[in-house]
């Protein structure tokens, strides 16, 4: 993104109070023991990949579901392509765990499973799971998501009529046993066709996101070139493969033994002895039996991982938090009103906070129902797209990676930076997480005001990995607006011991490695009323969890057949996503959706998702139809940028802006939004008035006002027709009080004959507008508004553009 002169904060340039050596009163947490990086990695219990094996009985622990055109629903035979199975309805035993590559929907018919700590009962609909290469593969295992987990008590939903179908063919093929040891969760899996896949069309490095590598390419890029039998073993691997396809639904012991007899190119059974060849060919063994009895198209079970795959295996320390959070008990004020928990995840770059603050969301789902997300990390955020500070409230889980779910869920309040760092307008970023803070505690207070037993609803905050300098800063005027209840702090035990770099500047790695470190980042002490309990989990990034990886792979061949020197480590490792590749991805996502079934919830008054979202990778940008709207109805605001009137529309045309609209959330001065307020903005068919643009930006901006020097005068000075009256021009920002940002837009084309501009944008912007639900608040019932009718402006600054 581009970038603009920095300037230093003048009001946060003072040194923030720096943390002391001992914890402030009430700080129950214990510092985090020293450990080696072997026990960092101890993973919870999590299986290395797909535990659940066919076995003789397979077709007792499976079944296959097909589809015909009507969209009944049958149970197929095991021989069936994949592009023809509807889903797959299986039985997990205790402890057993599926991991898989692709998309899926899955829903529990008995028992309960879990995936990312959130936890799938009999009931719920349908949950969508995104699993794609370069970032840990999704585990669904038997059980719930952890200790101390509990389910939300409000009214579901009638289930599916697919769902139905499924559970009544699964009763069908197999009735109820008297005796019988009953399955832990009975899962079913459903095919998904959401055009996500496709990707790989209009970004060719992402091609492979989705689709799991053949087998015989993995494991031929896993065993070394030198290593000498490695042709003999890909020829038992793949005339294993060919007994699999051949064999209609019995167990492949058959194959099994005619692959293990398999002969070398001079007819000699030598390979027999052969442990490494042997453990590879029984692990591809295992994927084709599991590809064979449960895959879907898009969903492809992993036997076993290979190094270009990774798998999330989280240390216990972060179980042990986790659970903390799904089973504390709620604090009281002095009012013997419930505080709501106010959880702040911070650390450096690079150590796994993102992923931590997702578990952490789902657990706090799982247990109040519903939850505030703030997204404070520019670069790479969760739910909005980069260079967006963000507060949104989720009823649903996060299972997939960011840009899974970017841009499905209308922000509660959220304000559009342009840029990916802070450094260059800290004050203003200081600004916006202060509005932020201001109306999750408004929502809190209005909630309460609203109904006397309102559900309390917790936050989590995912914090930027800039802690040196002006970033500490930022992150000490952060928790004084937040006052967290809560400090999660991560850090990496193995670069402390050894004094890494890698360590922040505050900390001393010997001291730390021996237990003696009991200081978070800043110093609470000097907040007042702010005493929060602290806890350290570890870290999990990417280096790490490849080491977790790497020691859970079959055993390799010897040192003298791959002729590898002793004690060096393998190279090779799954992809790594770069900061610019999430960046690239997430707003891929959100310009190539086409839509998906939209749910407005009049009880938050704002919060507009869109489920089951679809893609159309296939459709270019420029072939899509756009919603032509007048730009006189448009506030442009130009930010930093100067870019003289008569070259606006140049400087629109083709670009990406961010849209703006006005706030559904109470501003700083309680002042809500409705129908008739926005309708105040503009002038009649005039479009948005002089003091509409003054009220709708932030202090300090210049606006080129039409009554300064004449409507055709402004036109005619800008380069605008005559008969167009211009838009109302802003050098400066939209006020992050009386406006939010909806999302990214594309500025297609610009028709300066009739005064418009064709703008792409996202479906959950254009969804269609629904009436409130009875029973809430007159001001909430006004302020739910469709976003599209909210849409006051466009921002055209510095970062739109990358």
């Amino acid at each position: 993104m581009a970038s603009t002169p920095s300037r230093r904060s003048t009001r946060l340039a003072a040194a923030r109070p720096q943390s002391a050596d001992q914890p402030s009163s009430g700080q129950t947490a214990s510092p985090p023991p020293a450990c080696s990086s072997a026990q960092a990695t101890d993973a919870r219990a999590l299986p290395v990949a797909t535990t659940w094996s066919p076995t003789a009985a397979a077709a007792a622990r499976a079944v296959i579901v097909g589809a015909d055109e009507a969209g009944a629903l049958s149970v197929v035979d095991a021989g069936a392509p994949t592009s023809e199975r509807f889903g797959v309805v299986l039985a997990l035993g205790e402890g057993e765990a599926v991991v898989f590559q692709g998309i899926v929907d899955v829903c529990v018919l008995e028992g309960a499973a879990s995936a990312y700590e959130h936890t799938v009962v009999p009931g719920d609909p349908w949950a969508r799971m995104y699993s794609p290469a370069a970032y840990p593969l999704i585990t669904l295992r038997a059980g719930s998501g952890g200790s101390g987990a509990r389910r939300s008590t409000q009214p579901r939903a009638a289930p599916a009529s697919d769902i139905e179908q499924l559970r009544s063919l699964w009763a069908a093929q197999h009735p109820a046993i008297d005796g019988a040891r009953p399955a832990a969760a009975v899962v079913a899996l459903r095919a998904v066709h959401c055009g996500l896949d496709d990707i790989g069309r209009v970004a060719a490095p992402f091609r492979n996101l989705f689709a799991l590598r053949p087998l015989m390419e993995r494991i031929g890029s896993y065993m070394p070139k030198q290593y000498k039998r490695r042709r003999r073993v890909l020829a038992r691997i793949e005339s294993a493969e060919k007994a699999i396809r051949l064999e209609s639904g019995a167990e492949s012991s058959t194959g099994r033994e005619d692959v293990s007899m398999a002969s070398d190119d001079d007819g000699n059974a030598s390979d027999d002895d052969d442990d490494s060849g042997r453990a590879v060919v029984e692990y591809a063994q295992h994927e084709m039996a599991l590809a064979h009895h449960i895959g879907l198209s898009g969903f492809n079970p992993v036997g076993h991982l290979t190094p270009d795959l990774q798998l999330l295996q989280t240390p216990a320390d972060w179980g042990e938090v986790l659970d903390q959070a799904s089973s504390a008990a709620v604090q009281l004020g002095s009012d013997f009103e419930p505080i709501p928990p106010v959880y702040v995840v911070a650390g450096g770059q690079g150590l796994g906070k993102s992923t931590f603050a997702r578990l952490l969301v789902n657990r706090l789902i799982g247990r109040f129902g519903r939850a505030f997300y703030m997204e404070t990390d520019l670069g790479q955020p969760e739910l909005a797209p980069p260079g967006v500070l963000s507060l949104t409230m989720l009823d649903g889980p996060l299972l997939g990676p960011p840009f899974t779910h970017t841009g499905q869920t209308a922000p509660y309040h959220a304000v559009y930076m342009g840029v990916t760092t802070p450094k260059n307008d800290p004050d203003r970023y200081a600004d916006a997480v202060q509005r932020l803070a201001a109306a999750y505690r408004d929502h809190a207070a209005a909630a309460r005001m609203a109904h006397e037993d309102a559900p309390v609803v917790p936050l989590v905050v995912n914090t930027q990995g800039w802690l040196k300098g002006l970033g500490l800063d930022l992150h000490y005027s952060l928790c004084e607006a937040v006052r967290p209840t809560n400090y999660i702090q991560v850090y990496d035990p193995a670069a402390a011991a050894g004094g890494s770099a890698a360590v922040p500047d505050e900390y001393d790695a010997q001291s730390w490695a021996a237990g003696n470190q009991r200081a978070p980042f800043i110093d609470f002490g000097s907040i007042a009323g702010c005493d929060p309990q602290l806890s350290w989990i570890s870290a999990m990034g990417y280096e790490r969890a490849m080491q977790a990886t790497t020691a859970r792979q079959p055993p390799p061949p010897s040192t003298e057949q791959a002729e590898q020197p002793a004690g060096e480590a393998p190279s090779r490792k799954g992809p790594r996503m770069t900061a610019h590749d999430t960046r690239m991805l997430a707003m891929l996502s959100q310009l190539y959706a086409a839509g998906g079934r939209v749910e407005p919830q009049a009880w938050n008054a704002c919060l507009w998702r869109v489920a089951d979202m679809e893609w159309s990778m296939h459709v270019p940008l420029a072939s899509r139809p756009p919603l032509v709207v007048p730009w006189a109805d448009l506030v442009v605001w130009l930010g930093e940028e100067d870019v003289p009137p008569s070259q606006v529309l140049r400087a629109l045309n083709g670009s990406l802006v961010g849209v703006i609209g006005v706030a559904a959330a109470p501003g700083t001065d309680a002042h809500v939004w409705t129908q008739t307020g926005v309708r105040g903005l503009f002038a009649d068919s005039g479009g948005i008035s002089d003091p509409a643009a003054v009220e709708l930006s932030a202090p300090g901006a210049r606006a080129l006002l039409h009554s300064a020097v004449g409507e055709h005068q402004t036109a005619h000075a800008a380069g605008f027709p005559p008969a167009a009256r211009p838009p109302q021009i802003v050098y400066g920002h939209p006020s992050a009080s009386a406006t939010t940002f909806l999302a990214h837009a594309l500025v297609r084309s610009v028709d300066p004959a009739r005064g418009h501009l064709h703008l792409l944008l996202p479906p959950l912007v254009t969804a269609p507008a629904a009436g409130p639900s009875a029973g809430h608040a007159s001001s909430l019932e006004q302020a739910l508004l469709c976003p599209l009718t909210r849409i006051v402006g466009i921002v055209k600054g510095p970062g739109t553009g990358a």
